[in-house]
C-alpha cells in the first residue's frame, strides 16, 4: 500500500485542489492466479479557497502530505504548469515528503528532464483516470470530505476520442475541473510500477543525507 497526494495548483478561476489516494492490490484468493490489478481508494479531498496566498497553500499541502505519510509511503504529485513551479520549490523547502513535479503538455510522449520532474501529455493523465474508472478500480471512502463535489466534477468532465484518435477533455460549461485534475495526478502516479519501492527509497535516501537530528552525513 502507498499513497499519492495529487495537487492541482489553482489559478484565476479554479481553487487549489488536494486529493489523497491510497493505492493497493487486493489479496489473491488463489496463489496460482495472476496478481490482481491495483485499486485506488480516495481518502481525502480538499479545496484551498481562491485568493489564498501561495505561502498558505504550500503550508496546507505540506500538512496534508505529512498526515498522509503517517498512513504509509507517500508521494506528492503536483501540477507544475505555469505558477505551479514556484510552489514546487517552496514545498521542497517546507517538507521532506517526496514529490514529483508534473508539467502538462500537448505532446505525444512523456519526458523526464530531471529526476523529480516529468513533462506529461495531458491526455496520458486523463486516460489513466479514465481507464481506472472504466475498470471499476476507484473507490471513495464514505467519510471522505467533498465526496459529492468530486462525483459532480467527474460527472461533468467530458472525455472523448475522435475517429482519428484525437482526445478531447474539458469540464462542462460553468464547471470546475480542479478536483478531477488532482485525481488524475494521484491516479497517474499510483498506476506506475514500483510505486511503493520508490517511495521507500526516497525516504531512506533523505534520512541518509540528513543523518540523525537532521545533520548532514
Amino acid at each position: 500500500m502507498a499513497l499519492s497526494v495529487g495537487v492541482d495548483i489553482g489559478q484565476a478561476a479554479d481553487p487549489t485542489a488536494i486529493i489523497v489516494a491510497e493505492t493497493y492490490r487486493p489479496q489473491r484468493i488463489d496463489a496460482a492466479e495472476p496478481a490482481p490489478a491495483r485499486r485506488h481508494r480516495v481518502r481525502w479531498v480538499e479545496r484551498v479557497p481562491l485568493g489564498t496566498l501561495y505561502g498558505t497553500v504550500v503550508e496546507r499541502v505540506a500538512a496534508v502530505a505529512e498526515a498522509a505519510q503517517s498512513w504509509g509511503p507517500t508521494m506528492m504529485v503536483l501540477d507544475a504548469t505555469g505558477v505551479g513551479r514556484p510552489i514546487v520549490d517552496m514545498l521542497k523547502r517546507q517538507t521532506s515528503v517526496p514529490l514529483r513535479a508534473v508539467t502538462f503538455t500537448s505532446g505525444e510522449h512523456e519526458t523526464q528532464p530531471e529526476y523529480d520532474c516529468h513533462r506529461v501529455p495531458k491526455v496520458d493523465l486523463v486516460t489513466s483516470l479514465e481507464t481506472v474508472l472504466q475498470s471499476r478500480r476507484l473507490e471513495v471512502t464514505p467519510d471522505c470530505p467533498l465526496r459529492d463535489d468530486l462525483a459532480a466534477e467527474l460527472g461533468a468532465f467530458d472525455f472523448a476520442m475522435s475517429d482519428r484518435g484525437h482526445a478531447s477533455f474539458e469540464a462542462a460549461s460553468g464547471s470546475h475541473d480542479d478536483l478531477v485534475m488532482a485525481l488524475c495526478l494521484a491516479i497517474w502516479w499510483g498506476e506506475r510500477s514500483g510505486l511503493q519501492a520508490e517511495a521507500f527509497h526516497e525516504l531512506a535516501e533523505q534520512v541518509r543525507r540528513r543523518g540523525v537530528g537532521g545533520a548532514p552525513l
